[in-house]
């Protein structure tokens, strides 16, 4: 018995101890606690003791590549709960109880995709307003970007800019989003965001779920124009400087975030 407690609690020992050098090197990325830290350890430690039992005894190098797995293992384990613990920080209810909540850090509203309600013509400008705000959510924590609602919560939906897309519906409306998206911050950014649809009043509200991206996105206004990198900062979007978004993405993803990705500032 004596010898189980030690065991495990030199388990629990290199447990937390892979998961301090993983938070070390993840730094602010994360913001897990100290027990899910130590979880993510215990599997690192697993993976590598399994590594290190299935080697040859005489390999020098063996410790070495144990020890490696390990903290790797632990290192991948604790982005994939950082990930997923994200995703479940994002708000929840119906489009109406969001609606009612008002705009915040992880909810914005925009009253049209396309359409300019003030010239009562489509309008570049607007699709980048929204392509800004999904770019915004996806560098900062997440966050769902309702169209068709004013800024106010006035639900305005979606219906004026039905006729400015190849058919007035739901289906071919989320298609032209995702082209304007893609083209606008690329389609890997793209793969994790969540397009639905309610009935809100009689209107129909466009509902985007952008998660916490996993590299910086990058906005790519035109032709011409330098890419740029938007932050979601409280109830609004920001640009950031040059000098700023450097800072910021190694902060966030690291310095391998900006080596060798298309877009980068």
């Amino acid at each position: 018995m004596a010898y189980q407690t030690w065991a495990i609690l030199v388990a629990i020992g290199l447990g937390l101890g892979l998961g301090a050098l993983g938070r070390l090197v993840l730094r602010s990325r994360i913001s897990l606690s100290w027990s899910d830290a130590v979880v993510a350890g215990l599997l690192g430690a697993a993976c590598g003791s399994v590594v290190g039992g299935v080697g040859r005894s005489a390999d020098r190098q063996l410790p070495v590549v144990a020890g490696a797995v390990a903290v790797g293992v632990t290192v991948a384990a604790l982005l994939g709960m950082e990930r997923w613990q994200a995703r479940r920080r994002l708000p929840r209810g119906t489009v109406p109880e969001l609606i009612a909540g008002g705009e915040s850090h992880h909810i914005e509203f925009k009253s049209s995709a396309r359409y300019n309600r003030h010239t009562r013509q489509r309008d570049e400008r607007v699709e980048q307003v929204i392509a800004k705000s999904v770019a915004g959510f996806l560098n900062a924590e997440g966050g769902i970007l309702l169209i068709g609602v004013a800024d106010d919560g006035t639900i305005t939906g979606i219906e004026d800019d039905y006729p400015l897309i190849k058919a007035p519906n739901r289906d071919y409306f989320e298609l032209w989003l995702r082209d304007m998206l893609i083209a606008c911050i690329g389609a890997p950014a793209c793969a994790a965001i969540q397009v639905s649809f309610a009935a809100v009043d009689g209107h129909d509200v466009c509902v985007v779920t952008a998660p916490p991206a996993a590299h910086p996105v990058f906005l790519r206004p035109g032709k011409g124009q330098p890419v740029t990198l938007y932050v979601r900062v409280g109830n609004s979007t920001r640009e950031l400087a040059l000098d700023d978004a450097l800072s910021y993405c190694v902060d966030r993803w690291g310095r391998q975030a900006l080596r060798g990705r298309p877009g980068t500032v």
